[in-house]
């Protein structure tokens, strides 16, 4: 957006890749990742509810590890060393394709993570670009693992169907997971356990949501939890269906998630399915390392385990601005010539319209620290309306007495230049500049409200010319996030450090072999009342629209930006 918006927000396609991946695109975003639905749940009246409050934690209270529910979020958060196999079938309309891949992790001694995905390539479908897909669900994946609250405590449930079992029914926090994937926001989770052992958690769908080209009305993931001899819980299997529609065709998808082996060095190896480890271990098997991480933004990982999204590190956008100034004048001075005489400052005004076209570059240095660098044309058409003295009259008769001074009035106005009469004066300009600046925006947010400032600087230079003088702006904005639509309001000011003078060279515009300067004082109001918005469409792309109101000025700016 324009000057980014809460990191970003001035909020970043693979969808060519994943419409032909749906099935595991689905697989490891879909069945990993859930939204937080605004509603709490309640079932069954009749059964005894007790619902979380800020004084107690029902995991605690029922001994259950809040580590369990990540399992809803990412199959990776396991344990450090684990191999999953995935298969899994999408039939739309006649078209049945299906796949088989491996995920392995591990993890070494100083604590770096190997993240490999492998497969045998007649399992694909042939599919193009399947690989990268995964590789891209799978950094998703391993983003999530670490989310410290990923739930919302406001929206826990307890049921007690019998003295030994419970189930405990949330929403995963719509504030902590990431907006790349906010379309998950419609899922309501269940864990049961049994004496104090979860076994089984079931994730469905309150409302039919969009993912890509795929309209999902029917969604239901199902996972079997299993406790390992080290006592830590981990999948024991996991069941996705889902139905919808493609465009006018009908879809399903279904997946199964199975555990190969875990292994540490206190337990050595845990092996489930000794078939599969052997495919997986043979050495003529495909396999691709994924790349798990990325220099910005910086301390990123650290932000996330605290329940705050970070946005994608790297932006481009481009801009257009409108601009229209009225203002007043304090003096003219023409090619070193004080003209306040021939012309009065105080009864001219100047209109002006400039025109901007820009690129911008953006990183994210830290999750609330965004710098950027800008180019662009600005176009201005200006009109001044100046008011003529009639000064000249003044001037003949001092030279040439009343009756001589008259004459020569009269015989410029016979040639049609009425110089010794007030009057008014319209002179249009059209001026093109080269734009180059450099900008910064800080930010900070608390659930659905954020604050930014943005501070730009940037010079421009008439074709031709040397650089002018530089120009500072500045952007303080206070809004709103409506999480739902991941879409943003705001409102703030705009600072414009215009020089209370206009000054410049237009070089030998008159053909006299003198260059044709110029220094005109102006009366104009820094100060700027803003109102915009930023809709996030899709993962990468955000649109921006920005509008100013001010004393001597308005404006509107639309931007168009991609965050990858």
């Amino acid at each position: 957006m324009n000057q980014t918006l809460f990191c970003s927000l001035n909020h970043f396609s693979t969808s060519r890749c994943i419409l032909k991946a749906i099935p595991i695109a689905i697989l490891l975003t879909l069945s990993n990742v859930s939204y937080a639905q605004e509603s709490i749940f309640v079932e069954d009246k009749n059964n005894k509810q007790l619902i979380n409050s800020a004084e107690q934690n029902v995991f605690q209270q029922y001994g259950v590890s809040e580590d369990i529910l990540k399992l809803g979020l990412s199959s990776l958060s396991l344990g450090d060393q684990q191999v999953e196999r995935v298969v899994r079938t999408l039939e739309v309309g006649d078209k049945v394709k299906s796949s088989d891949v491996f995920l392995v992790q591990s993890t070494d001694a100083r604590g770096n993570i190997d993240l490999r995905i492998k497969y045998d390539q007649s399992k694909l479908d042939d599919n193009e670009g399947v690989i990268k897909t995964i590789e891209q669900i799978t950094k998703t994946e391993y983003r999530l693992k670490n989310y410290m609250e990923s739930y919302d405590k406001s929206s826990v449930v307890v049921d007690e169907i019998s003295a030994n079992e419970i189930e405990i029914s949330f929403n995963y926090s719509k504030y902590g997971l990431p907006q790349d994937i906010a379309y998950f926001r419609f899922m309501r989770v269940k864990l049961t356990v049994v004496n104090g052992v979860a076994t089984k958690m079931v994730m469905t769908n309150s409302k039919p949501f969009d993912f890509d080209a795929f309209s999902v009305e029917h969604y239901r993931q199902e996972v079997d939890l299993m406790t390992l001899v080290n006592g830590h819980t981990a999948i024991a299997n996991k069941v996705i269906h889902a139905t919808g529609k493609k465009g006018n065709k009908e879809a399903s998808y279904h997946a199964t998630i199975k555990p190969v082996a875990f292994y540490d060095d206190e337990h050595g190896a845990l092996v489930f399915d000794e078939a599969s480890l052997k495919m997986v271990s043979d050495p003529r098997i495909h396999e691709e390392k994924v790349d798990l991480d990325r220099l910005f933004p910086l301390m990123s990982d650290l932000v996330r385990q605290q329940g705050i999204d970070v946005p994608l590190p790297f932006g481009f956008s481009v801009a257009y601005r409108n601009q229209d100034m009225d203002f007043g004048f304090d003096s003219f001075n023409i090619m070193g010539v004080d003209l306040d005489e021939w012309f009065d400052p105080s009864s001219s005004v100047g209109t002006v319209n400039a025109e901007s076209y820009s690129f911008r570059a953006d990183v994210n240095i830290l999750p609330f620290w965004n710098i950027y660098a800008l180019v662009g044309k600005v176009n201005v058409d200006a009109v001044v309306d100046a008011q003529y003295t009639g000064k000249l009259k003044d001037v003949f008769e001092d030279k040439l007495g009343v009756i001589g001074g008259s004459l020569a009035c009269s015989l410029l106005e016979n040639q049609g230049a009425d110089l010794c009469s007030p009057g008014r004066v319209e002179v249009p300009l059209h001026l093109e500049y080269d734009l180059a600046g450099l900008g910064t925006t800080l930010s900070v947010g608390y659930k659905e409200f954020f604050a930014s400032v943005t501070a730009t600087y940037s010079k421009t230079r008439l074709d031709g010319q040397d650089w002018g003088d530089g120009i500072v702006t500045i952007q303080p904005m206070l809004g709103y996030q409506f999480l739902e639509s991941r879409a943003q309001i705001f409102i703030g000011a705009e600072y414009q450090g215009l020089k209370p003078s206009m000054t410049g060279n237009l070089g030998d515009i008159l053909g006299t072999g003198e260059d044709f300067t110029f220094d005109v004082g102006v009366g104009l109001e820094q100060w700027a009342y803003l109102v915009g918005f930023n809709k996030q469409i899709g993962r990468h792309l955000n649109l921006t629209g920005l509008y100013n109101k001010g004393e001597t000025r308005s404006s509107f700016t639309l931007n168009l930006g991609y965050r990858f």
